[in-house]
């Protein structure tokens, strides 16, 4: 996916959750889980201080969802899908197979050293996410 892709942002800030945030489950389809696991395993190199990894499970739809209900996120915090999800969820329109878009944007973060550097996140990687302005540039 090219910098110039308008999903390239939210497929940008689903890949920084995956790398950032503890104690998610991703759902998606088996196709997808031998490639994940392996984003797993890199982001166990990377990060040896790092406890808990994401969760796999089975689904016929592409979503990532926070299983800690106090923190700021909670519910489904990613979703892929040609279906709008409520605001509170980054919203990566389309088909399933932009989740290897979000693979490799989580890759291209791990070697820059994602999230142990300041700035290497990418633009406004250091902002919060505005869904409502993501998806405005959408339309």
């Amino acid at each position: 996916m090219r910098i110039t892709d308008p999903q390239w942002p939210a497929v940008r800030e689903a890949s920084r959750r995956i790398l950032r945030l503890q104690q998610i489950r991703i759902m998606l389809p088996h196709k997808f889980h031998s490639l994940t696991k392996k984003i797993i395993i890199q982001l166990g190199e990377s990060q040896p201080s790092r406890t808990t990894f994401p969760i796999l499970m089975e689904s016929n739809k592409i979503s990532i969802e926070m299983e800690n209900d106090e923190d700021e996120l909670s519910g489904t915090i990613v979703q892929v899908s040609h279906d709008e999800p409520t605001l509170e969820t980054v919203w990566i329109r389309g088909d399933d197979e932009l989740w290897l878009d979000v693979l490799d944007a989580c890759t291209d973060l791990l070697s820059a050293g994602y999230p142990g550097c300041i700035g290497c996140g990418g633009p406004n990687s250091e902002k919060k996410w505005d869904e409502q302005v993501h998806r405005n540039s959408l339309q």
